[in-house]
């Protein structure tokens, strides 16, 4: 390969590394992300399969070398610990994890995902802004019980936006009978009200 061609491949993949960077740092601290579920995934994948030509490309080079290693020390180490970190890598990296995935109008995307082995899944709304998206409610299972213990997060077949005020966003978990319709506030997150119907 021409030095030009290598050239190119180093700044692709330094950008893909940049982009990937501020994803996971403004998703960690500020819970916002690219705008779609496969988004995320997409760039993600870029950035590995990048890698992976820029090892490659420059397989002379000891940064290449320890690049590798450290991807596959990074893989192994996942795996040892009852394969926890794997499965979240795998859950979170993939649409294994994603079970409902719901544009409820222009303003708001909801989804079922669960990134754990261990967790049962658990409801997030999103709010769009453009190219990017900021969660604002996620819910789980235990928020959610009231009376009805049997009706859970992850039986849910469908996901309705029914109303929205300045300081409030109601949904319902539609099972098929009885569904579940609950009220957010949409500054905390927090369950304002839960009724069955």
């Amino acid at each position: 390969m021409s030095p030009n061609k290598k050239s190119i491949v180093l700044k692709v993949y330094w950008v893909l590394s940049l982009l990937l960077a501020i994803d996971c740092f403004l998703y960690y601290f500020k819970l916002i992300s690219l705008r779609g579920y496969y988004s995320d995934v997409v760039l993600y994948w870029l950035w590995f399969i990048t890698s992976f030509v820029v090892i490659v490309v420059f397989w002379k080079k000891i940064m290449a070398k320890l690049l590798l290693a450290g991807i596959i020390s990074t893989i192994i180490l996942s795996i040892l610990p009852l394969m926890m970190p794997f499965y979240a890598w795998i859950l979170s990296t993939t649409s294994l994890g994603l079970m409902i995935d719901k544009n409820l109008n222009e303003k708001y995307r909801a989804q079922i995902i669960s990134y754990s082995a261990m967790a049962p899944p658990w409801l997030e709304v999103i709010e769009k802004h453009g190219l990017l998206e900021k969660r604002i409610i996620k819910s789980t299972d235990y928020q959610l019980r009231n009376d009805n213990m049997n009706i859970k997060i992850r039986t849910a077949k469908d996901i309705i936006f029914n109303t929205e005020t300045d300081s409030t966003l109601t949904l319902t978990l539609f099972y098929g009978g009885p569904n579940k319709t609950i009220t957010f506030n949409k500054n905390t997150g927090n369950i304002i009200a839960i009724k069955n119907n």
